[in-house]
């Protein structure tokens, strides 16, 4: 494993590379979820092993304000991930040459959607419970004080497990300038791996069947009792993960 820093507008985004010994046809990016790191809370070293040993390279970064990387959370919006993922496919483009997977966890599926939909150089897309209905997912997680807040123009603080963060009106307001729908459709026919859990108390598994529905080369995978996190079910999605790549490209 290599510790590196792409530069995305004068801003360091941390990432690990990990490589296989021998040689290697693909390039896996991963993008993490909405307040998550590069590391899934240390998951990510099996999982990038295991990757490995099927011959693809992986690559794991922190978006802005995220983890190591330069930025305050708080300015967070789908717009700047997405410029952060750009800057990471550009890096892995210019170094390797290689084709690219996408991987997006919650928030990070959204922008891979964002980012990588209609790029030529991604192979294949994998989407971990992947909001699409933008608007309607973070709407849910607030309470009334909240989105009364969010409509008048306030920002409003939110504490979780790793502190108080803000969320700022400019979060939905950046939602209206993404087409979900033109994103989706211009997957076109490339492989497609959709895997969510039925008891997702965050994102409705409605926005998988929806990503489903408007693809022609995907695969669905709706996991019983895996909640949004897939906590207890996480290897499961794993090997969900392994199985599918191992199909189409290993």
């Amino acid at each position: 494993m290599q510790e590196i820093s792409i530069i995305q507008a004068e801003e360091r985004l941390a990432a690990y590379v990990f490589l296989p010994e021998d040689r290697f046809n693909y390039f896996l990016i991963i993008s993490h979820g909405f307040r998550g790191t590069k590391e899934n809370g240390g998951k990510i070293f099996d999982f990038a092993q295991r990757l490995n040993a099927l011959g693809f390279a992986v690559l794991a970064f922190d978006f802005s304000g995220s983890g190591n990387s330069d930025g305050n959370f708080d300015d967070v919006s789908l717009s700047r991930q997405a410029k952060d993922l750009k800057a990471v496919m550009a890096y892995v483009n210019d170094k390797y040459h290689l084709p690219l997977i996408l991987l997006g966890r919650s928030f990070g599926g959204s922008t891979v959607l964002a980012a990588g939909a209609g790029d030529e150089r991604v192979a294949a897309y994998v989407f971990w419970s992947t909001p699409v209905r933008l608007q309607e997912t973070f709407k849910t997680i607030l309470g009334d004080e909240d989105r009364e807040k969010i409509a008048r123009g306030e920002s409003i603080s939110i504490r979780d497990d790793a502190g108080v963060y803000q969320i700022k009106p400019a979060l939905f307001n950046d939602f209206a300038v993404h087409r979900m729908g033109e994103y989706m459709g211009s997957i076109k026919d490339r492989p497609v791996l959709i895997v969510h859990g039925l008891a997702d108390e965050v994102v409705d598994p409605a926005n998988a069947r929806e990503l489903y529905s408007k693809l022609t080369n995907a695969e669905l995978v709706l996991v019983e009792n895996a909640d949004h996190r897939f906590v207890n079910k996480y290897r499961e999605r794993e090997e969900i993960t392994i199985q599918w790549l191992q199909a189409n490209f290993a």
